[in-house]
């Protein structure tokens, strides 16, 4: 019976989602099931005009269009490693090498429209075949894909930021496709750019295999996440010298083993069920392994692991919030930990690290919300050589002004940088955005 409800509610969320396809009530299943086929014919014969706006049927599928237009101007008073995607501030020492040294207080400014988004969400049909799954999908790109022309601004590349295919029964459902890893499953407000990877908060998105388990315990639901995915995929790491057997093979690939994530949250709803607010906290953990051909002080295998926490705690309705994350590991340069620091090739060891983040979060008036906030991430120094970054510390304000579709923002960050064996690198950071979203 439980099963068959489902059905019913499933047929006319459809049915009601349709242009002119309003459902009377109590009708039954198969009444349901003929409207929706009568529907779908209909609709795979019609053309754009047919369709909502912004929606379009394709076949069994129907094609939500989503996304936003955005122009960012970043100002920094002392030099990042890269002035959009800002990961650390370089020493101002005077001593310290170019590789990791920049003149004391050399300011930029630059302006980028790149986080501009284009996404596909596609609601395809239920496959009697496959037990009744109901299939969805979905395909989202940016355009931070420089690598071909980096220094042009005006030719920024688009590149992929989701493209998968979800099965789903009910409440379990299997994705299959490159998205966000499992683990650190929200991220602070600022630093859109980089999300703060390498600064506080990992994780990042991969090719992957995702099973997952949400039933319902009481109004409240339980997460059970898992991840089968690729290693390297943001690091890319091949430490291999060139000419070697190794060399143009990723060492995680080499392993012969996966990226391997988990992740169990419970989520409880609070206050006004309208607004939808929810605390959530869940445990993670991450594992990996990297075989790389050549020996580093003996050794030639490497692991990658980490654990962590989330919590996302609503204090009064969508008015007063806190959210963060804490977690520890080691060799996490791949999910954006150590501060893109993964092996010591030195010393042949892996380089352990601990961070996290913490927000609270405001809204005093419908239009406008406030965001302070703490972030870190805090390789261990007894594995570093010098010049190693050993600390990325941040407090940061962001200001949010929403007046739907149109949204603006100003960030300030003071972002610290420590060296092992150098001075600090210490930047005042302000971002403003203008966004238009659709």
């Amino acid at each position: 019976m439980e099963d068959q409800q489902k059905r019913i509610d499933e047929l006319e969320r459809r049915l009601r989602d349709a242009p002119g396809q309003p459902v009377p009530p109590d009708t039954k299943m198969a009444e349901l099931e003929l409207r929706l086929k009568e529907m779908e014919t209909r609709s795979e014969k019609a053309g754009p005009a047919d369709a909502a706006r912004g929606e379009l049927i394709v076949g069994k599928s129907r094609l939500k269009f989503y996304g936003f237009l955005r122009m960012d101007a970043i100002y920094d008073d002392s030099r990042p490693n890269n002035t959009h995607t800002i990961g650390w501030i370089r020493s101002e020492d005077d001593s310290a090498p170019p590789t990791i040294g920049a003149p004391d207080d050399a300011a930029d400014l630059t302006f980028h429209p790149r986080l501009t988004r284009f996404g596909l969400d596609l609601d395809g049909p239920t496959i009697s075949g496959l037990g009744d799954a109901k299939v969805n999908g979905k395909l989202e790109i940016d355009f931070y894909n420089n690598s071909l022309q980096p220094q042009f601004e005006s030719r920024a590349a688009i590149r992929m930021r989701h493209a998968y295919t979800k099965l789903a029964w009910g409440d379990f459902n299997v994705l299959a496709g490159q998205t966000s890893d499992v683990i650190s499953p929200i991220w602070p407000i600022v630093n859109a750019d980089l999300v703060m990877w390498g600064a506080g908060n990992l994780g990042d998105r991969r090719p992957q295999i995702r099973p997952e388990w949400t039933p319902a315990i009481g109004d409240s639901r339980l997460i059970v996440q898992g991840e089968v995915g690729l290693t390297g995929a943001q690091d890319g790491s091949d430490i291999d010298p060139a000419g070697s057997t190794g060399t143009g093979y990723r060492d995680g690939e080499t392993s012969g083993l996966p990226t391997v994530q988990g992740r169990v949250a419970l989520r409880v709803p609070v206050g006004d069920k309208e607004k939808k607010q929810n605390l959530e906290v869940g445990v993670w953990g991450h594992r990996a392994w990297e075989d790389p051909d050549i020996q580093i002080d003996g050794r030639d295998k490497f692991d990658s692991y980490a654990a962590g926490l989330d919590l996302t705690l609503p204090i009064v309705g969508d008015v007063l919030w806190v959210k963060g994350e804490a977690w520890v590991g080691t060799n996490l340069d791949d999910v954006r930990g150590g501060i893109f620091q993964g092996i010591n090739t030195v010393l042949g060891e892996e380089i352990a690290s601990k961070g996290g983040w913490a927000e609270v979060g405001v809204r005093p008036i419908g239009w406008y919300n406030l965001s302070v906030g703490y972030s870190m991430d805090d390789p261990d120094n007894n594995d570093l050589n010098a010049g190693g970054r050993a600390a990325n510390k941040i407090w940061y304000v962001a200001n949010r002004f929403n007046f739907d579709p149109i949204e603006f923002g100003i960030d300030y960050m003071n972002w610290t940088t420590k060296y092992v064996g150098f001075g600090d690198g210490d930047d005042n950071r302000i971002q403003a955005f203008v966004t238009y979203k659709f």
